[in-house]
């Protein structure tokens, strides 16, 4: 079987042969790995490092839960990204929104302020977990932690003690007793027995 000529001008003439052995390589030219010849020999080595497939050949977005075959949508619109765990928030998504609705190219500076100690504590909470890493969340957590609520850093929860359970047992290195937890997946203030460590609990330094 005669060899196959994949390259051939004046300074280069690259052949492989049937059975996948390519001659008439010219010195240095497999060391440029961005090149066709370079991803060739990666391609030649796969076979003794099955690992390195992702790297030359990819993932098939099929198989990582991507409904890519649904013709009826498209996926950009709500796709948080390779490494996000949910699509896009709601909040997130770009929309076309009606001009009636622009009202901040009216209003801009008009407005008052946000006055967050006179905000219930559910709004507080929706600031907390719905603003990452802006300002309102930053200005929950304060406002929170002066009403006497504290953030556990082992449970990743918000907390309060109990007006009705109260303080059980306070020593140098910890403290036992009733407290509200809040819950925001079921958004409620549940009553918990709960022994909170020294240091457990974030502090806000004023």
């Amino acid at each position: 079987m005669p060899s196959i000529t994949l390259i051939t001008d004046t300074k280069l003439d690259l052949r492989i042969q049937p059975n996948g052995v390519a001659d008439h390589i010219p010195k240095g030219v497999l060391r440029d790995q961005y090149g066709l010849l370079g991803l060739f020999s990666f391609l030649s080595g796969i076979n003794e490092d099955p690992t390195s497939v992702e790297l030359a050949i990819g993932e098939d977005l099929t198989t990582l839960g991507l409904d890519l075959l649904n013709q009826k949508r498209d996926l950009f619109s709500t796709f948080g990204g390779p490494w996000a765990t949910r699509p896009c928030r709601p909040q997130d998504v770009d929309v076309e929104v009606p001009s009636e609705y622009l009202t901040n190219i009216t209003v801009r500076n008009r407005l008052p302020s946000i006055k967050l100690n006179r905000l219930s504590d559910d709004v507080l909470f929706y600031f907390f977990y719905n603003f990452p890493g802006e300002v309102y969340q930053v200005a929950a957590a304060c406002e929170l932690y002066s009403r006497e609520w504290r953030y556990h850093m082992s449970l990743h929860v918000w907390l309060t003690r109990s007006q009705h359970g109260g303080l059980k047992e306070q020593t140098a290195s910890y403290e036992r007793g009733s407290y509200n937890v809040f819950d925001p997946t079921q958004w409620r203030k549940p009553e918990v027995a709960v022994v909170s460590r020294q240091g457990s609990v974030c502090s806000i330094a004023r």
